[in-house]
């Protein structure tokens, strides 16, 4: 006996955002990341192995468009020098 499809419901946010400020954070359990667009914001939390799995998907669609559509010629920003910050990284 076949088992019926099982629907999920997902909330997907329908808006697309100019990312102005992004921020992460790690420690041994978690990633954080903070990503900031005009005067909203949203924060997520990954495992490692999820956090990995992440920019595993993100270098294979960033590989497929640039093979696509060229390179993407860009750099990490630099921390200024007189911040406190050790583990934040971000842009």
């Amino acid at each position: 006996m076949e088992k019926e499809p099982q629907q999920i419901q997902v909330n997907v946010d329908p808006n697309s955002y100019l990312i102005n400020m992004m921020n992460m954070a790690f420690d041994e359990e978690i990633f954080h990341f903070l990503i900031t667009s005009g005067n909203q914001g949203r924060q997520f939390t990954a495992t490692p192995k999820h956090a990995k799995r992440i920019f595993l998907l993100l270098q294979k669609q960033i590989e497929e468009y640039e093979k696509k559509y060229g390179e993407i010629k860009t750099q990490l920003p630099e921390r200024p020098k007189n911040t406190n910050e050790t583990q934040k990284i971000g842009f």
